[in-house]
């Protein structure tokens, strides 16, 4: 009798002292607000751009086309490793961006509009809604080093605003 009265004591103060004792710290959020918000913004930029992008064969001139079609594959690398972080930060379901008409974002007007064009008009309404998307594309990656959260996404948007900047220029170079 004395030993099962023991050990009910012995588990009462097992229970009490593991009771008393500060909750474990809640699992560190590794991806912010600001994070996942630039990830989607960026994602939605470079999901409203690739039409654009698209419509340029048979449509501008050859050093634009050239560029079009380098950006056409490296904006769809770039968005899928922004999509591969939304998928770490746990982040499911509708961009809520992609419907949005924002700045950078070619609209569904703007693009029809483009489609009518040919030759110099075409380039340089082209070059005018692509010089637009690029800037943007900058300022967003530029906010996101300076008030990001989780590294991983840091260092993409550093990257992209390496990358992003370069095309600006070979935008600019082509006049």
């Amino acid at each position: 009798m004395l030993s099962r009265w023991w050990f009910a004591l012995v588990l009462s103060v097992a229970v009490l002292l593991g009771c008393a004792a500060e909750p474990p710290p809640a699992p560190e959020q590794k991806f912010s607000t600001t994070d996942v918000a630039w990830l989607q913004l960026a994602d939605a930029l470079h999901t409203r751009a690739l039409p654009m992008l698209e419509l340029v064969p048979g449509r501008a001139g050859r050093p634009l086309a050239d560029l079009a079609a380098r950006l056409g594959a490296a904006h769809e690398a770039g968005r899928g490793r922004l999509r591969a972080l939304l998928v770490q930060a746990k982040i499911t379901g509708d961009n809520p961006h992609t419907l949005h008409d924002m700045p950078g974002m070619p609209t569904a007007q703007e693009l029809e509009a483009l489609a009518k064009l040919r030759k110099e008009a075409f380039d340089r309404r082209f070059a005018e809604l692509l010089r637009a998307y690029l800037e943007q594309l900058v300022l967003v990656a530029n906010g996101e080093r300076s008030s990001g959260g989780a590294p991983e996404a840091r260092e993409l948007a550093a990257a992209m605003a390496r990358d992003h900047a370069a095309e600006l220029a070979d935008l600019e170079r082509l006049g």
